[in-house]
C-alpha cells in the first residue's frame, strides 16, 4: 500500500477561514437602519431563516441575484443601491407642479419648483407632486401631497382602475380614477364626490404612486 500522501491535493488551501467575509460588500445593514427595519423584518417578508439573513447581512454568505432582489424589494430600494451606503445614494427629487382644487383639477404653477427634503420610497417612479388644496377631495385632506409618475407617456394598462393624474385632450389636468369608456380609446373618469365624466379622450395618464399626509 502506498502511504505517500504528498501528491494528494491540499483541500485546506481552498477552504475559507471561519468568519472570513465575502466580497463585494453589501450595505444591507445600513439600509435597514435607514429605513427603520430589522433583520427579522427581512426574514418574515422573504421566508428565509433569521440565521440565514444574519449570515448574508454580516458578509459570511455570498448573495445571489434572487436574494438581493428580495431584500431590496422589502427595503424599498433598487438592488444596485445596496452596494452603497444610504448617504452615497442620491435621493430623487420631485417636481412640485401645482395644487389640486375644486373639481379635482390640477392648477399648475407657472414654473415648476423642485420639492426638496422629501424622501419617500416611491419617488423613483413618481417624479411629480401636487398638493391638495381645501376639503373638496375627501378623503384626501388639505395640504396632503400626491406623487405621480411621468407625464406625456400615453395611457398605460397599469393605470386602469387606479387613481391617476390625467390630461384631458383640449381640457384640464385632473385627479381621477381611470376606467375604460364605452368607445375605443375613450375613458371614464371617476371621482369620490362628483359625477363620472364618461368617454373622455386623454393625452396621458400618470399613476399616483403615493400619498403623503401633512
Amino acid at each position: 500500500m502506498n502511504n505517500d500522501h504528498s501528491a494528494a491535493p491540499n483541500h485546506s488551501l481552498h477552504m475559507r477561514k471561519v468568519g472570513e467575509k465575502l466580497n463585494p460588500r453589501w450595505f444591507v445593514a445600513e439600509w435597514l437602519k435607514e429605513k427603520g427595519l430589522k433583520q427579522a423584518d427581512l426574514a418574515n417578508a422573504t421566508g428565509h431563516d433569521k440565521s440565514e439573513v444574519s449570515l448574508w447581512i454580516n458578509g459570511h454568505r455570498r448573495f445571489n441575484a434572487d436574494v438581493l432582489e428580495q431584500f431590496a424589494r422589502v427595503i424599498g430600494v433598487q438592488p444596485a443601491d445596496l452596494l452603497r451606503p444610504p448617504s452615497a445614494v442620491q435621493q430623487p427629487e420631485a417636481l412640485y407642479v401645482g395644487k389640486v382644487g375644486a373639481g379635482a383639477e390640477v392648477y399648475r404653477f407657472d414654473e415648476g419648483a423642485v420639492l426638496e427634503g422629501v424622501r419617500t420610497d416611491f419617488l423613483r417612479d413618481a417624479p411629480n407632486v401636487a398638493e391638495i388644496e381645501g376639503d373638496s377631495q375627501y378623503p384626501l385632506k388639505d395640504r396632503w401631497r400626491i406623487f405621480y409618475g411621468p407625464e406625456n407617456q400615453g395611457v398605460s394598462e397599469k393605470c386602469i382602475g387606479q387613481l391617476c393624474v390625467v390630461q384631458v385632450k383640449d381640457g384640464p389636468t385632473l385627479l381621477k380614477t381611470l376606467k375604460r369608456g364605452k368607445r375605443k380609446g375613450r375613458w371614464n373618469l371617476e371621482s369620490w364626490n362628483a359625477p363620472t365624466r364618461e368617454d373622455v379622450e386623454l393625452v396621458w395618464a400618470a399613476l399616483v404612486e403615493g400619498i403623503q399626509p401633512r
